[in-house]
């Protein structure tokens, strides 16, 4: 039996529909890996429905409604923090957000851009990509457009950014290839007009399947040469780094860690690639390691040859690295971390005393004492990324009675003040004014880097990540910040208030690491999520019989470090959660520092009804379909009275695209037009039909205007009343 070009067609535009759905799909993969973007299930549940409203040609008008609909109900979803379908938010959020962004483009503030319409872009976007997959499929009927902007898309990335893409390739080439096959038997049908039986059309595609899953097959199996071509990151890196150095101007680069410091400044780009998860029991910076030396540009480590090594599982205190002081609180606290990123170094709370490290068996560590850094190694020395570990350590609450009590050096700090108060010469003596200015009225080490610690909460200070100078190869880095720019980031914050301090000699040292990220559910376990966006550095001060102690002095921060008072005979705990005054400095460092951060908190607080959310759109788009199906198979009954409704008060030159309306309707009740039949045979055939002579007259006027060149003027008067009646009766 063959089968018709009709059913042909019809079956081969749901499965490009399909397959467009899932190339779009792969272009959605990597947003959900490449920044904070969630809830990615509702971005394609939209495509899905975008792309049956197309594909059951609902009107535009009809379709417009239901797409606006989806888009406001997902909107209030995930930006409002009250209840769905409210019309106050419609109103006095959306709309207002809405006009507050067009003035933000206006004026090309596009960082002002707010997150909920970001979204709305971002649906606005897929909704056009939908339409062109549509045009692709129902219009050209050719895909391979599209196909090779998907191959390009995820080349790209794969080049260029930390996504992997090597199964969405796969599986681009696959969907790509089926497409092409198949749209190659569609055309073949239509334009040769050539009639394929069942048999044929079923070994077609059995062929082509196989051929694929060969050639996929070989691919896997065949021998891989290594690449020919140097990897052209790091060379566009370098190219565009030194560009911006000579050209004096604010080299961009991504956040994150990385182990040289020495050459500070210019802007970051953000980066919300995951680096680890923790399951602590409370928030708190991760340190790396810290620097000691301040070169005017940046910071270096002093090259240790002493280490202290120990084995998985060891307990730390047979080292006799550090005694926990007794004027020091603890808490005893367990966290298991899960890298992301591939780093040998062990991450360790800030100014937590490590007590184990258990992960993998044969793990060997090192612990640089000068840099408070641990490296993970193999049995060989070579050194080792752990995926996972586990870390056991004491947390510290600090007296500030006790801190105020140290307000020199001891006897035994001769070697630690020389390292740790160290400055290059040449120093601009501004620096040690500001810093005798800002310490003279205090009498002890606590009170006086509180001060400088304050100073940057000042106006003039200002937290950014962007237009960031590099200094001139003349100019210090912390003099540039403190008394001409006075913007930056935590880099700039934290070098300014170690030399500072060292300034007021102070033994203070440089620390990087990161923040404590965000909470999140990884395998069903809440912990905390840390991306390169929380890379971050910050200040620890030495105090004799103490140790080290974190500072923060970037604003917007707060450090997470527990202090209390023993003289005040109660804990007043330094928590962003419980100390009211915070509220202002934890909004600005959302809003500064992590700037997707907005939506995913609003996501959070809806997470417990994306269950509800999920059943009412599956429910909302299973009684809209409905309907839009009820309304496609009844469309011989409503077109024609809304066909007549809109050409009711139209004048001029409209008869010939009313007369194609007719013919379209007539179809539709019916009245199928055989090939080969002329238009007057067929208007005879209406006529006789409906028992008319109707049809005759349209026909007779409408091949005057075709067929002998009549203008069109004023036609459309003379014929309405019988094209009504016509349309009437095909409704009937």
């Amino acid at each position: 039996m063959n089968v018709t070009t009709a059913k042909l067609e019809s079956f081969m535009h749901v499965l490009m529909y399909v397959f467009g759905l899932l190339l779009i799909t792969e272009w959605l993969r990597p947003v959900d890996k490449l920044t904070d973007t969630g809830n990615i299930i509702i971005f394609i549940v939209f495509l899905l429905y975008s792309l049956l409203l197309h594909y059951f040609r609902i009107h535009w008008s009809i379709r417009f409604i239901l797409i606006s609909a989806y888009i406001i109900i997902s909107l209030q979803f995930l930006h409002s923090k009250g209840a769905l379908l409210q019309l106050s938010w419609l109103k006095e959020g959306f709309l207002a957000d809405f006009t507050g962004n067009l003035g933000f483009i206006h004026d090309g503030n596009w960082e002002l851009i707010t997150n909920p319409f970001r979204t709305f872009l971002f649906f606005v976007l897929l909704w056009l990509v939908t339409y062109l997959i549509h045009y692709w499929v129902m219009v050209r009927q050719s895909i391979f457009f599209f196909f090779m902007l998907t191959v390009i898309f995820i080349s790209v990335l794969d080049t260029f950014t930390p996504y992997v893409g090597d199964k969405a390739m796969i599986r681009i080439i696959i969907i790509g290839f089926l497409m092409l096959g198949l749209l190659s038997l569609l055309r073949l049908t239509i334009q040769e007009r050539i009639k394929f039986s069942m048999a044929f059309i079923n070994k077609w595609i059995l062929m082509l399947t196989g051929m694929i899953l060969v050639s996929v097959l070989v691919g896997f199996a065949a021998p891989k040469l290594s690449p020919q071509w140097p990897d052209p990151v790091p060379y566009i890196t370098s190219y565009s780094d030194k560009a911006g150095k000579e050209e004096g101007g604010s080299k961009r680069k991504s956040v994150g860690y990385d182990e040289d410091d020495s050459d500070l400044g210019g802007s970051i780009e953000p980066d919300g690639s995951i680096v680890f998860y923790n399951n602590a029991p409370e928030g708190h910076y991760w340190k790396v390691e810290n620097k000691d030396i301040y070169t005017g540009k940046g910071w270096v480590s002093i090259l240790e040859t002493d280490f202290h090594t120990f084995s998985n599982g060891q307990d730390m205190a047979s080292l006799d690295i550090y005694d926990v002081p007794e004027v020091v609180k603890t808490e005893e606290m367990t966290a298991k971390v899960s890298m992301t990123e591939s780093y040998s170094h062990i991450l360790h709370p800030q100014s937590g005393y490590l007590k184990k490290i258990e992960g993998k068996n044969g793990t060997d560590f090192k612990y640089y004492e000068g840099m408070d850094k641990v490296i993970s190694e193999k049995d060989n020395g070579e050194r080792l990324s752990m995926k996972e570990y586990e870390l056991v350590y004491d947390m510290p609450s600090f007296d500030i009675a006790e801190l105020r009590k140290v307000t020199e050096p001891d006897e035994s700090m001769d070697l630690l003040m020389e390292k740790n108060t160290q400055l290059p010469e040449g120093m601009p003596n501004r620096i040690y004014e500001l810093a005798s200015g800002l310490t003279r009225n205090e009498a002890n080490w606590y009170d006086k880097a509180k001060a400088i610690e304050d100073y940057f909460d000042g106006p003039e200070f200002i937290y950014s990540k962007d237009d960031i100078p590099y200094p001139e190869s003349n100019q210090d880095y912390v003099d540039q910040f403190l008394f001409e720019t006075q913007i930056g980031y935590c880099d700039n914050f934290s070098s300014a208030m170690v030399v500072l301090l060292r300034a007021a000699n102070i033994p203070a040292r440089w620390v990087k690491g990161y923040t404590e990220g965000e909470k999140s559910i990884l395998d069903g376990e809440s912990v905390y999520k840390v991306t390169n966006n929380n890379a971050h550095s910050w200040v620890e001060v030495y105090f004799s019989g103490i140790g080290w102690v974190p500072f923060e002095p970037t604003k917007g921060f707060n450090g997470e470090v527990e202090f209390y008072d023993s003289e005040l005979k109660q804990e007043a705990v330094k928590k962003p959660e419980e100390t009211p005054n915070n509220s202002e400095q934890i909004e600005t460092r959302e809003r500064q520092d992590t700037p997707d951060r907005e939506t995913q908190s609003s996501v959070k607080t809806g997470i417990g009804n994306m269950g509800w959310f999920l059943k009412w759109t599956a429910i909302s788009l299973s009684g809209a379909l409905i309907f839009a199906s009820i309304g496609y198979f009844f469309r011989r009954k409503w077109i024609p009275h809304l066909q007549i409704l809109r050409y009711r008060k139209k004048t001029g030159a409209h008869f010939s695209t009313a007369y194609l309306i007719l013919l379209k309707q007539l179809k539709r009740a019916g009245l199928v037009r055989p090939e080969g039949q002329t238009l007057r045979e067929y208007a005879a055939y209406v006529d006789a039909v409906y028992d008319t002579d109707k049809m005759g007259e349209l026909t007779a006027g409408y091949e005057l205007m075709i067929y002998r060149g009549d203008v069109e003027d004023g036609e459309w008067k003379h014929f309405q009343k019988g094209w009504e009646s016509l349309m009437r009766k095909t409704s009937s």
